[in-house]
């Protein structure tokens, strides 16, 4: 089986062959190692690729590095699921285009009760706080929160799911031999400490190029019952991720914003064309008639590091400061202080109040 795994993540490698190809020779052959081997005269007569990439498909089988691959799974901690496994996620697999192969780092999510939130990077403060507190929730209730790991509100996503010491997934548009971006290496860490994953469809080495974001978008929905919206531009992303929800028939529910705000007009548009209304999470479990399950919380020890202290004591208790006041304060880097700081969220020493700046709890 995992042979016919490391197959499949081969095949959809080369370049410009793409998933729908795969599956369509998938179907004609019945197996990834058959596809693999099948000389290129042969295939020309079963699938219309262009010229090129019959080429692409000679030239990666020769170049292709098996021990490589081997070795960057064991050294990123990373497994393999294809799409033909009894374990792939049956919601996705349901999609128009599912991936061939997810890489996966941690545990894959129960779909069984799982949404995705999304939203803008440029996020404001009421969107970081709305993003912190439905995820928290959602999470108390056994829902996995499932985002894309970018700044923004997918980060505050991701931190109020583990703040809710539940489960979430970060899907990323890299391979995961990659951070992206780089502050939310302690983030990842965290999902997959925590019981959740980090996944990707891309391989190691693949760096997350602005194509790769809508591709990886489709997975965002197609893991989850319904996509809740916090804060997007008119044309932005998450909008994407909620067309491509629409597409597969999963629902799509919208946070209202401020007439007055950029980062809500395309939220507000999204209730004009028919959005559920989302104020609470309670809105999310009528609507599909889940029971409401209250996480048991243990009481747990806080232990910082002398850096971590240090950050915590520049944080003011009456006024928010800078992430570069910080750092002029503690003399600690920035990419040092982007980890310290998400962790001291996660203890829920302090909150992001938009726009880097920080204040006690």
């Amino acid at each position: 089986m995992q042979e016919e795994r490391l197959y499949a993540a081969a095949l959809l490698s080369i370049p410009h062959l793409g998933s729908r190809s795969i599956r369509a020779l998938m179907e004609i052959y019945g197996s990834a190692l058959r596809v693999w081997n099948i000389p290129c005269e042969e295939l020309k007569t079963k699938i219309r690729l262009p010229a090129r990439v019959y080429d692409q498909i000679d030239s990666w089988r020769r170049q292709y590095d098996w021990d490589k691959q081997l070795r960057y799974l064991g050294k990123y901690h990373t497994k393999l699921i294809s799409l033909w496994d009894e374990g792939y996620p049956h919601i996705l697999k349901e999609t128009y285009n599912p991936p061939v192969v997810l890489y996966y780092q941690g545990e894959l999510p129960d779909i069984h009760r799982s949404i995705a939130v999304v939203g803008a990077r440029k996020s404001t403060s009421y969107g970081i706080k709305a993003a912190q507190e439905l995820a928290k929730e959602m999470a108390q209730n056994m829902i996995t929160v499932v985002s894309g790991g970018a700044r923004g509100i997918d980060t505050s996503a991701h931190c109020g799911a583990l703040l809710g010491y539940g489960k979430t997934t970060a899907v990323v548009a890299n391979g995961l031999d990659q951070v992206y971006p780089l502050e939310n290496r302690k983030l990842f860490s965290d999902i997959v400490e925590h019981g959740g994953a980090v996944l990707s469809e891309y391989a190691f080495g693949m760096v997350p190029v602005p194509q790769n974001f809508p591709a990886r978008n489709r997975i965002i929905a197609g893991l989850s019952s319904g996509v809740v919206v916090i804060e997007a531009a008119l044309r932005s992303g998450a909008l994407i991720t909620a067309d491509f929800a629409l597409e597969e028939g999963r629902d799509v529910f919208a946070v209202p914003g401020t007439i007055y705000s950029p980062m809500s007009r395309g939220t507000n548009a999204l209730l004009r064309r028919g959005a559920i209304v989302l104020t609470s999470v309670q809105d999310i479990l009528e609507e599909y008639g889940w029971e409401k399950k209250k996480k048991c919380i243990k009481q747990k020890i806080i232990s910082l590091t002398l850096e971590e202290s240090a950050v915590l004591a520049a944080v003011p208790d009456d006024a928010a400061i800078s992430i570069d006041q910080l750092i002029l304060r503690t003399q600690i880097m920035a990419p040092q202080m982007s980890s310290i700081l998400l962790h001291l969220q996660l203890e829920e020493l302090i909150e992001n109040g938009g726009r880097n700046m920080y204040i006690r709890k």
